[in-house]
């Protein structure tokens, strides 16, 4: 079981009402990643503070922007754990849905929430005021300090739940609605000829996999928290390899609202339910 845990958490939403979902994610990082934001925007030429990467950003020919996504989304895979939540749209619910998952994940993952500090975004909640209304009801993360208006510009970590809640929207959709944008995979030192064409779904979620939370593995008896509901693997009959390369996700990394249309569950649980962690090549 884990014994340490980064202590920042940011959150930042993507929404698609054409398809009237959301995507909430969670990116848990160390007070360094600010910092390793601002590098990688002045390195591909944007002013911290006055620029920022946003993925609502129109893409095409903004190479610096598009710099900024691979660079953002390769931080989150080295640097953060990862949780996302998925829920139908209703901009009035984000924030009471956001504290919802948050806990469900502290708690399932055997996280601290008095060692948390959690950045939402300025667009979760209505307000201060009702941000802390709605922290008081969520009685496991009373512990946690919330910051609930947080100014993406400023604070850095948010450009990085942006990426991933918009990552993970791109993955839910295509499973969601069957429609799929293909892209080129190939080329030197990515284990693919050059030319290969994949899903650009799958290819975010291969990217981002080992960032993501998932159901804990124990073995030879250690120790962990009943809340965590981990793997208990007897060592004398039990691969430790196979269990922890092939891990579940739904419940650890991802959550569901439990009111979200039955086509949306489907889609989630089939994309986002568990997740290999060995060679895809």
């Amino acid at each position: 079981m884990r014994t340490s845990f980064p202590r920042r958490c940011y959150v930042d939403e993507s929404v698609h009402v054409d398809c009237r979902f959301v995507v909430s994610a969670f990116v848990f990082a160390s007070a360094q990643i600010d910092t390793i934001v601002a590098s990688i925007l002045r390195d591909v030429g944007l002013e911290p503070g006055v620029d920022e990467y946003k993925s609502s950003t129109r893409m095409t020919s903004n190479v610096p922007m598009q710099q900024a996504r691979e660079r953002v989304l390769s931080l989150a895979k080295s640097s953060t754990r990862l949780g996302v939540f998925v829920g139908h749209y209703e901009r009035s619910t984000f924030g009471r849905h956001s504290l919802q998952a948050l806990q469900s994940i502290v708690v399932r993952n055997a996280i601290r929430p008095s060692q948390l500090d959690v950045y939402f975004d300025e667009d979760i909640f209505a307000s201060p005021q009702e941000a802390r209304r709605l922290h008081a009801l969520v009685h496991h993360l009373k512990g946690a300090r919330i910051h609930p208006k947080e100014n993406s510009k400023t604070r850095l970590g948010i450009q990085v739940a942006d990426a991933v809640a918009a990552s993970f929207g791109q993955i839910v959709k295509e499973r969601l609605t069957g429609a799929r944008k293909e892209i080129d995979i190939g080329g030197p030192d990515t284990g693919y000829e050059l030319g290969a064409m994949a899903p650009l779904g799958w290819s975010l979620l291969m990217s981002l996999r080992h960032a993501l939370l998932t159901r804990p593995v124990v073995c030879h008896g250690g120790k962990y928290s009943p809340a965590a509901d981990p793997v208990i693997l007897d060592s004398e009959h039990d691969d430790i390899v196979t269990y922890a390369q092939h891990p579940v996700l739904l419940g650890w990394g991802v959550q569901i609202e439990p009111d979200a249309s039955d086509e949306l569950r489907s889609a989630v649980e089939q994309s986002l339910g568990r997740i290999w962690l060995g060679c895809v090549h």
